[in-house]
């Protein structure tokens, strides 16, 4: 007997658009180092080469109009964070209900602009957990004990969302959250989460003892996760969504489907590298490269489907790659 073939199970998985990974597994996307010889080929050509190359555009990106800031926010609105809290607590879920002894802390470190506060909260709230607020200048000057004494029971999880508000860059400014820290690790304090910045995290790992063993972190946005998040905040409720092409060759920039696993073009690809991963800083330089043509019908009043033209993304800064302490220390 011939059995039917499964549509179902040829199907690619869905990617896991939102993963909390170990700190130590965080990779920034890359570009593939064919796709870097071509980009410098062309670069290499452009200095010895007079070719105007504004008549190989389909649209001249001065030609252009920014949209407005409500259209902006119909075409890319805020990320709701809430499938982020689905997948931390999806990452933590062993570490719930096993309360291992040799790990009575969890870190949740997140990257600038990352909502990272917004989702422990959120976390906080489901699991009626105890919020810790972080002590006042005066304590962490001073050392003072009374922020530790008065911990909630051991019996229940707490969350500190801002390890990075607890500590001054001096010396005096670090004994108050390096007793926390041995406090928390040794089980003291009971079982908790503690939220960090990623940029206070590399810092802390420098002047106190964290094993990166105990840490968690968002996977980064590859031009996969990023082609699919950018589809489903571009999913309009008046059912006209946009086609998204790119200004100087016309060719499709963001894909229909909000599940198609292998969709990402080469734009969104760079643009992910680009960002390192971090999808709310992709978010903002998408924003910012999206143009309309003047003069146009109103995109939502559009019969057909309406047209946005992605122009070039922003350049963003550019951190030293050099190994430099003097560097570190000023960043």
């Amino acid at each position: 007997m011939n059995s039917q073939p499964n549509e179902k199970a040829e199907k690619p998985e869905a990617i896991a658009l939102w993963e909390y990974v170990p700190i130590s597994d965080f990779e920034c996307p890359i570009v593939l180092s064919a796709d870097v010889a071509r980009q410098k080929w062309r670069l290499f050509k452009r200095l010895f080469t007079n070719t105007d190359h504004s008549s190989e555009q389909i649209k001249s990106e001065e030609a252009l109009q920014t949209f407005s800031r409500a259209r902006l926010d119909e075409l890319v609105p805020a990320i709701d964070w809430h499938a982020a809290v689905d997948a931390l607590d999806c990452a933590l879920e062993d570490w719930i209900h096993n309360q291992p002894n040799d790990s009575p802390v969890k870190f949740i470190v997140g990257h600038p602009f990352m909502g990272n506060g917004e989702i422990l909260a959120r976390w906080t709230s489901r699991h009626n957990a105890r919020l810790i607020a972080k002590p006042q200048q005066e304590q962490i000057i001073d050392n003072d004990p009374s922020w530790l004494s008065n911990w909630p029971d051991s019996q229940s999880c707490w969350v500190l969302p801002n390890l990075d508000k607890c500590f001054l860059r001096h010396a005096e400014g670090l004994a108050l959250i390096r007793r926390f820290l041995g406090l928390a690790l040794n089980g003291d304090l009971g079982s908790g989460l503690i939220g960090c910045d990623s940029w206070s995290w590399a810092y802390l790992c420098r002047v106190c003892f964290i094993p990166s063993s105990d840490a968690l972190t968002l996977r980064a946005f590859d031009g996969a996760r990023l082609s699919i998040l950018l589809s489903q905040l571009a999913n309009s409720p008046h059912n006209n969504r946009p086609t998204f092409l790119n200004a100087k060759t016309g060719k499709a920039v963001l894909t229909d489907s909000q599940e198609d696993n292998n969709g990402a073009s080469k734009d969104l690809e760079r643009l992910a590298m680009r960002c390192r991963g971090n999808a709310e800083i992709a978010r903002q330089f998408w924003r910012e490269s999206l143009r309309d043509e003047p003069d146009k019908t109103s995109l939502k009043n559009s019969p057909s489907k309406p047209t946005v033209w992605v122009g070039h993304f922003t350049e963003g800064a550019i951190i030293p790659s050099a190994n430099d302490e003097n560097i570190a220390l000023i960043l």
